[in-house]
Parts: C-alpha cells; structure tokens; sequence
C-alpha cells in the first residue's frame, strides 16, 4: 500500500506511518529471532543489540511522537 498522492485526507499519512514503523519492528523481529535461532543451533556467538536498539529508539520513537500528536493535538472547532 504505497501512496502517491500530492494532498493527504486527514490522519492518513498518520496512518500510513503508524503501518510502516509496526512492519518494519515486526520485520526486524522476526529477523533477530531467526538470527538468534540459527546462531544457538550452530553454537555462535551473535550480538544484535545494537542492530534492536537503533530499530526500537527509531521506529519507536516515531510511534510515540504520532501518539502523543494526537493526544495533545487542537481540537478543530471553529471560534466566532
């Protein structure tokens, strides 16, 4: 679901970001865990800690500046 549009209906793009970061922190996920997995069965050392930090404080973070937006966001009500 890519987007190309030049004018965003309200809260869409919101949306379509909140879409993106979760697929990607699932994909990273999944992909450490497989990782992980693969290294235990063949007795490897593996550090991915740098690799989940950055994924998390990035994605995450932007999922958390969406929230707090629309939590303290105006409220769209016309003044006379």
């Amino acid at each position: 679901m890519i987007y190309h549009k030049s004018k965003w209906t309200k809260g869409e793009m919101a949306r379509t970001i909140v879409i993106y970061c979760i697929k990607v922190l699932t994909y990273v996920l999944i992909w450490a865990i497989l990782l992980t997995t693969i290294a235990t069965l063949f007795k490897l050392q593996i550090d991915l800690s740098a690799v989940l930090n950055f994924t998390a404080i990035t994605f995450g973070g932007e999922l958390v500046l969406l929230a707090f937006k629309r939590v303290f966001a105006r409220k769209n009500e016309e003044v006379n």
